[in-house]
């Protein structure tokens, strides 16, 4: 039980509902929850009431109640967002907290994961949601092996989380679930840069590459005649992975913005990448965010006639051309 709700009235009523719980009362419980919660809600001791829902979901897991810990959860959130508290220290590590009980792989932790990000996006200056989160639930995936929704959280969490990742790439990369190593490698550091998280990309690659180089010598590759131009542009190997080396070559092209050399690096891994659609649409979406290569708009002409027919007058062409370019960012 949490000490913050261990003195006063706050205090014995979560023993009683526990004990409630412990007894098997589950619905009656599960109602108590809610009408005290309202009372807190009423007397705006808003702090008790989370710290009531909180338990109340925990006490309800602890006894495999996932539904009746998924509402008290709900409602939790619901007051993080009606209330409009934002993600800092203690929100997150309620959150974080409650996650860590909820059993994976069920449809109950699935929504609860859902609703924290939606909360945490919408009351933080993250729109994919809190990054301390997102590696907070990656790591916790990680360590169960839910290795796809370990890689999503990773790719939207710290720089503790591309170093992560890395780990966790070699490491799903010899499960035998594909016969190259360098097609998860791939997946994550094509997904990096298309948010545009260069450093990110680069952290899971490196890391990635010193586990292949400890733990597989015959595959640490051969180094090219490549003289560096500054001290921060790695040295180059060549390996035995094609895909791995197609990784290394896209995030040289993008670091050195080099628009040419991408494309003849995309013509000329094209059967290397093409087996797999999602490979080859990250790719594609690499090619418009850092080189503007995205796919020419084939021309309508009743679409151009209606345009000219309801174009603004002049008085209003300097606003249309400020929403044009927001436009164009977004």
């Amino acid at each position: 039980m949490s000490a913050t709700a261990g003195g006063g009235g706050v205090g014995r009523v979560l023993k009683k509902l526990a004990k409630s719980v412990q007894d098997g009362n589950y619905y009656e419980a599960h109602q108590m929850y809610h009408s005290v919660c309202q009372r807190y809600l009423k007397q705006k001791k808003f702090d008790d009431a989370l710290e009531l829902l909180h338990q109340g979901a925990k006490n309800m897991l602890e006894h495999d109640q996932l539904g009746s810990a998924e509402d008290l959860a709900q409602r939790m959130m619901d007051i993080y967002d009606s209330e409009g508290l934002k993600v800092d220290d203690k929100t997150r590590a309620r959150v974080v907290d409650l996650f860590q009980d909820f059993p994976l792989r069920t449809e109950q932790c699935d929504q609860y994961v859902r609703m924290c990000l939606r909360w945490s996006a919408k009351h933080s200056a993250c729109p994919a949601g809190d990054p301390l989160m997102h590696h907070a639930f990656g790591s916790r995936y990680y360590k169960e092996k839910q290795y796809y929704d370990a890689e999503y959280h990773f790719i939207y969490g710290t720089t503790d989380s591309a170093k992560a990742l890395g780990h966790m790439i070699w490491e799903w990369s010899g499960e035998g679930y594909f016969p190259d190593r360098g097609y998860f490698i791939a997946r994550a550091v094509l997904q990096s840069l298309v948010l545009k998280k260069i450093h990110h990309a680069n952290i899971t690659f490196e890391t990635f590459i010193k586990d292949l180089k400890a733990n597989d010598p015959e595959s640490k590759g051969i180094p090219l005649p490549f003289k560096p131009t500054d001290a921060s542009t790695p040295e180059v190997f060549l390996y035995k992975s094609s895909l791995i080396n197609f990784t290394q070559f896209l995030l040289l092209c993008v670091q050195r913005k080099a628009v040419e050399q991408f494309t003849s690096l995309k013509n000329q891994y094209r059967s290397v990448v093409g087996f797999d659609s999602f490979l080859v649409h990250m790719v594609d979406k690499i090619g418009e965010v850092f080189f503007g290569l995205g796919p020419k708009k084939v021309s309508n002409p009743l679409e151009d006639m209606m345009k000219s027919l309801f174009a603004p007058p002049p008085s209003a062409l300097g606003h249309s051309s400020q929403q044009a370019q927001i436009l164009e960012m977004d």
